[in-house]
């Protein structure tokens, strides 16, 4: 057991500086001090339950092992469909890298105007998406995903795991 209650020497602890002046003048013996390291480790671990709160907080993408896979026949189909056709109306589905990304809720605040997603919905998107600041629109597509397209990529992009999410703390 440690004697301080404050384990840094400019820290305020009278009840630290009383016992280490006892210690200086004998009248204390034997004291036991905790190993710096294994302080360091809970104030960190102190940190990292206060920032798992925070990140438990935050809506994160459903990562790419939970989302659907959708061949090209049943897309297709899905897309020219009559009854998707009226629903797309309300849902705009576009193709970027393999995933499928429901861009409804986006239409209004689009830079190129609304018109531009709809007219291009059920098509692959993936040449005219990347260009300038892609990683930056790569993390607000990233919300929108609905499904994976089997065969339309190898394998999902190294940018399917946006940024912000791959340092991710995890329960013990």
């Amino acid at each position: 057991m440690d004697y301080r209650n404050a384990f840094l020497w400019y820290q305020w602890d009278p009840t630290k500086w009383f016992i280490a002046t006892c210690s200086y003048l004998g009248l204390a013996t034997n004291l036991r001090v905790f190993p710096n390291n294994e302080i360091i480790k809970g104030a960190l671990a102190m940190k990292l339950k206060s920032l798992k709160q925070v990140q438990d907080a935050v809506r994160w993408p459903v990562p790419p092992e939970q989302l659907p896979v959708v061949t090209w026949e049943t897309y297709a189909a899905l897309m020219t469909s009559s009854e998707v056709q009226e629903e797309s109306k309300s849902r705009t589905l576009i193709l970027i890298s393999g995933f499928i990304h429901d861009v409804s809720t986006f239409l209004e605040e689009h830079p190129g105007g609304s018109k531009l997603l709809t007219s291009n919905s059920g098509l692959d998107m993936t040449a005219s998406f990347f260009g300038d600041r892609a990683d930056v629109r790569l993390k607000r597509l990233s919300m929108m995903r609905v499904g994976i397209l089997a065969g339309g990529v190898e394998r999902p992009a190294e940018h399917a795991t946006p940024e912000s999410q791959r340092l991710y703390i995890a329960e013990r």
